[in-house]
């Protein structure tokens, strides 16, 4: 990675929905090298994806938690698979501490939200889960 690399990732960070000319223009490269660049970076897992928009899910309507999981699997891709099943499962990290997992539901309403951690905790593998339910998010 480069200088221009990396000013090609902030403008995408910036905006995911900006035109390769403009992104071109903005590092100082053709439309075809700034696209051959952004395909690389693609190809090497260095931009994992690209987001339209960024809701917020209060404003939606939308309940939200956290919920840190502690679970006894030595397969955690198997498990986090079996997560990403459940329609109210949004994304999940791995950290240290106390838990095995961070985890981030959604869904329409609170009821839904509590039948899909119930679901999660019925699972035998999950040890203890606790829930943070999201009042309001700052940042981006």
């Amino acid at each position: 990675m480069d200088d221009v690399d990396e000013q090609i990732l902030r403008a995408l960070s910036a905006d995911a929905r900006l035109p390769m000319a403009a992104l071109g223009r903005t590092v100082g490269l053709s439309r075809t090298a700034t696209l051959a660049r952004v395909r690389r970076l693609e190809r090497e897992g260095i931009i994992a994806g690209y987001h339209a928009a960024v809701v917020r899910p209060e404003a939606a309507s939308r309940h939200v938690a956290r919920v840190g999981i502690l679970t006894d699997t030595r397969d955690t891709a198997r498990y986090v698979r079996r997560l990403a099943g459940l329609s109210e499962f949004r994304e999940a990290e791995s950290v240290s501490g106390s838990f095995d997992l961070l985890a981030r539901f959604e869904a329409p309403t609170a009821a839904a939200l509590d039948a899909a951690l119930d679901e999660v905790k019925r699972w035998p593998t999950t040890v203890r889960t606790t829930t943070f339910v999201v009042l309001r998010t700052y940042g981006r």
